[in-house]
């Protein structure tokens, strides 16, 4: 409602107080209404800010239909503007990957009675055929039946595609369960029972698989990884199964310890070169055995001279060889010095003996019979012209030779101690 007050004419009456006021007041709450509409229609223009994540993309959608070229419809990190709703929409994109646990679909049926129980009585709990309804298994290469348990890691490569023709997280978690299910099955199918069960898998041909199927669908999903978590053989044989696991590990553990025992008995025998020489004995053996006897004087002299200089191939020998060779060559010295020293004496004596045979004899006789008597030893003496000996041993000699028994025990006692 308008008022006109025309105060030119000097007929015109003044406003009452009343109708002064009511304009007063339509006049403010005009203005207001004004301010009202301006701030709205700021606000509205303002409303299509928004912002991009640094694990997120966004997609802008004008009447339906993506904004900017081929190349340039996906909006990385940072601020950008849109029109209003329902003008255009912003679609974002969580692009961090997901992970999807696959545990039913291989996997015999479990309930909340098997929680806490071990694995002696689920078997016992269990001991019954599958029912293919209930519970999930693989299929092996070589005809027989497992049971696995996977985990997927996933994420949107392509948001265009993913927007397009999937839209929704729970849509893409069936298809990616679909798909690497198809890729573990063929994956399996082509391994023994053996190798799964011992957790060799050829998780690159599942992947493969997967990922044609989840492209095939324009899907704009990628599988990162696919990991077997758990593997198990089917409850009524997992007693055999285990028993043979057992014997495996057993057999490991023996060949570990005989391989160490082995190390150790050829260090101790050689040292550093005990392969070497265990590989020219095996080769003198093997030529005595072709009856080959260039080869056999071959590998003797190779022997010979290893044994001599104690190195083989610039590799020292030691050990217990080393030790037994050194005293060999000890023995050897001592041997021909004492023979060099008897042969020197019989040299000097034989002409001396040629001139005076019974002086050199009555001499070489008492020397001997020096030597013989010399040290610890008990002479007695018979009566001339008595046939009856009577023999008394000596006490101080005796007594020294407990003495002697008695240190020996001691330092023996007391090397057997450390």
């Amino acid at each position: 409602m308008t008022i006109d007050v025309d105060r030119s004419g000097p007929d015109v009456e003044p406003l009452d107080p009343a109708q002064q006021s009511l304009a007063e007041a339509l006049r403010v709450s005009f203005g207001i209404l004004k301010a009202a509409m301006v701030v709205a229609l700021v606000a509205y223009a303002f409303s299509g800010t928004f912002s991009v994540g640094s694990n997120e993309v966004a997609l802008r959608l004008r009447f339906g239909d993506y904004v900017g070229g081929p190349g340039q419809r996906v909006l990385e990190r940072g601020t950008y503007l849109a029109a209003p709703f329902p003008l255009e929409q912003v679609v974002k994109i969580d692009t961090r990957p997901m992970t999807l646990a696959i545990d039913d679909a291989f996997w015999y049926e479990s309930g909340e009675r098997d929680q806490g129980m071990t694995r002696d009585q689920i078997r016992n709990s269990r001991a019954r055929p599958l029912n293919p309804v209930r519970d999930g298994s693989l299929v092996t290469g070589d005809m027989n039946i497992a049971h696995a348990r996977w985990t997927v890691t996933y994420r949107v490569t392509d948001p265009v595609a993913f927007v397009t023709n999937v839209g929704e997280r729970p849509l893409a978690e069936s298809l990616v369960a679909c798909a690497a299910q198809q890729g573990i099955v063929q994956a399996i199918a082509q391994l023994p029972a053996d190798d799964l069960l011992k957790g060799v898998v050829n998780r690159e041909v599942a992947t493969a698989v997967a990922q044609r199927r989840l492209t095939e669908m324009g899907t704009g999903l990628s599988i990162d990884q696919l990991t077997l978590d758990k593997v198990s053989a089917p409850v009524s044989v997992i007693g055999s199964f285990d028993a043979v696991t057992t014997a495996e590990s057993d057999r490991s553990q023996r060949i570990v310890a005989a391989q160490q025992d082995r190390a150790r008995i050829l260090g101790e025998a050689a040292g550093e070169g005990a392969e070497k020489i265990l590989a020219l004995l095996d080769r003198f053996e093997r030529a005595g055995e072709a009856g080959t006897p260039d080869e056999v004087a071959a590998a003797e002299r190779e022997i010979e001279a290893a044994f001599g200089e104690l190195s083989i191939g610039g590799t020292a020998i030691g050990g217990e060889v080393a030790q037994v060779v050194n005293a060999s060559k000890t023995y050897r010295t001592q041997v021909v010095e004492r023979v060099k020293g008897d042969s020197e004496t019989f040299q000097r004596l034989l002409p001396q003996y040629e001139r005076n045979p019974r002086i050199i004899l009555s001499r070489l006789w008492e020397d001997a019979r020096e030597r013989i008597l010399t040290g610890d030893v008990e002479t007695f003496y018979t009566v001339p012209g008595k046939l009856e000996l009577q023999l008394n041993r000596d006490p101080v000699i005796q007594k020294e030779r407990q003495q002697e028994q008695m240190r020996s025990l001691k330092e023996k006692q007391a090397e057997s101690g450390r």
